[in-house]
């Protein structure tokens, strides 16, 4: 292979024998076809790929090394030694966390190799076979946050009693936003030093450019939100809303008496949050592979790569 990129910061993070999470340096093979599912473009940056493996019926001994390595366009190459030289038991499965070079895509992805040096360490020691019963790599889960409509404070912001009984916060759309579709709001609210006691009601009423009311939604169902709290809740939207739409949030308190001796439950409101949900981009399977051993690594068997082609 053409000389190799060596990354110094490695991120460990090791579970339990069925699961593990590492990120680290790699070396060496498993060869063949990868089926892509292109649910993102070949231009989609990633900075890393998730590898997780599962040993078979034959463990890799502590002290033997099994190393990954990503072909990337141009003869490039990512070596990363994924298990440290760590035991990894029979049956366990392991996930890694494979850094990749600042501006990679998904296009300059050529191929993923897997590679073991089991050489013995110390006498009377033979070579340690493995046993390989799965390979999966694929581009890690993605998120990133909505988009903020509004968010407003104070100490109260309001005060929401039997004569103020609702408030009104207005929405403001970025302009790049405004035609993308949405399904639902986010809207979280603090409360400040005095609660909203159980029994009592919140609601959230949203109110669109046109001039429309949607439905009141129930924003606590009659639970006591303490002082000092802060409750997120999710306010479903009509199909075919578009963030430009919508205009704004009112929220409303109903905390009449619900038992004889007790007054209006008034309710102070520190601070709140309205955003669109945040957007997760899916994981782009490149290696699924399984087998009952998906490979036996040997002294005479030491790798297998698997070429990556997008399509």
């Amino acid at each position: 292979m053409n000389k190799y990129i060596r990354f110094k910061s490695l991120i460990l993070s090791l579970l339990v024998p069925t699961t593990a999470v590492l990120t680290v340096q790699q070396n060496s093979a498993i060869a063949q076809r990868l089926p892509w599912s292109i649910a993102q473009s070949p231009t989609t940056e990633v900075s890393a790929l998730d590898v997780t493996i599962t040993t078979g019926g034959d463990d890799l001994r502590g002290g033997s090394v099994v190393y990954g390595i990503v072909e990337l366009r141009g003869g490039r190459t990512e070596k990363v030694n994924l298990n440290r030289g760590r035991n990894w038991g029979n049956n366990s499965t392991y996930r890694v966390s494979l850094p990749l070079p600042t501006g990679t895509t998904l296009g300059d992805l050529v191929s993923f190799t897997l590679e073991h040096d089991g050489a013995p360490r110390r006498f009377p020691d033979g070579y340690d076979n493995w046993n390989v019963d799965t390979l999966k790599v694929a581009t890690p889960r993605t998120c990133s946050a909505g988009v903020q409509l509004a968010n407003t404070s104070g100490r109260p912001l309001v005060r929401l009693t039997g004569v103020n009984t609702f408030h009104d916060i207005t929405l403001n759309a970025p302009s790049s936003a405004r035609n993308t579709p949405i399904s639902s709001l986010q809207v979280a609210i603090t409360t400040g030093g005095d609660d909203i006691r159980g029994g009592s009601v919140a609601y959230g009423v949203i109110k669109l450019q046109n001039g429309t009311t949607l439905s009141k939604v129930n924003l606590n169902q009659g639970r006591n939100w303490p002082n000092n709290s802060t409750n997120t809740v999710t306010i479903p939207l009509p199909s075919g809303t578009k963030i430009g739409d919508l205009a704004g949030l009112r929220i409303e308190h109903s905390g009449a008496p619900r038992n004889p001796f007790d007054g209006y439950d008034n309710w102070n409101i520190d601070r709140v949050r309205i955003a669109t949900p945040e957007s997760c981009s899916a994981a782009v399977q490149l290696v699924n592979r399984t087998g009952r051993p998906l490979v036996r690594f040997t002294g005479g068997d030491t790798f297998r790569k698997y070429p990556i082609n997008l399509r």
